[in-house]
């Protein structure tokens, strides 16, 4: 009898933190972009990133005009010319992906200083890793 007064009360507060972890799960990132000093082509972030429905939405973040964008496999079950797509700052992009597959993401840009410079795109529905 005194060991199920101290379950249920453990068993509450398990099923709480459990239900609001889930409320709390964070979805949308700000990806950053390192381009190097000199650097003109497609240059990809670090993290990877995985789509959590077969929809993502991209947006240009700060210091990111118009460009284009695109999606690299990392990891998918299905062989599938992913397409990127142009963005506006403003005007974001869904671009229909694998769900749970893993992808890099890159920018078209310019950087022809002689220092390095960031640049972020905002992605939503999707979870993040660090390669």
């Amino acid at each position: 009898m005194i060991a199920m007064k101290r379950v249920i009360p453990f068993v509450l507060v398990l099923t709480l933190v459990t239900v609001l972890t889930g409320c709390f799960r964070q979805d949308e990132f700000d990806i950053r972009i390192v381009v190097p000093a000199g650097y003109s082509g497609i240059a990809y972030a670090d993290e990877e990133i995985s789509p959590l429905d077969d929809e993502i939405e991209i947006s240009a973040g700060k210091g990111l005009g118009d460009t284009m964008v695109e999606l690299k496999p990392v990891e998918v079950k299905e062989k599938t010319a992913y397409e990127g797509g142009y963005l506006t700052p403003g005007m974001p992009v869904e671009i229909e992906v694998e769900k749970g597959a893993w992808f890099k993401i890159g920018v078209m840009v310019d950087n022809p200083t002689d220092e390095e410079k960031e640049v972020y795109v905002h992605v939503e529905d999707i979870e993040v890793r660090v390669e």
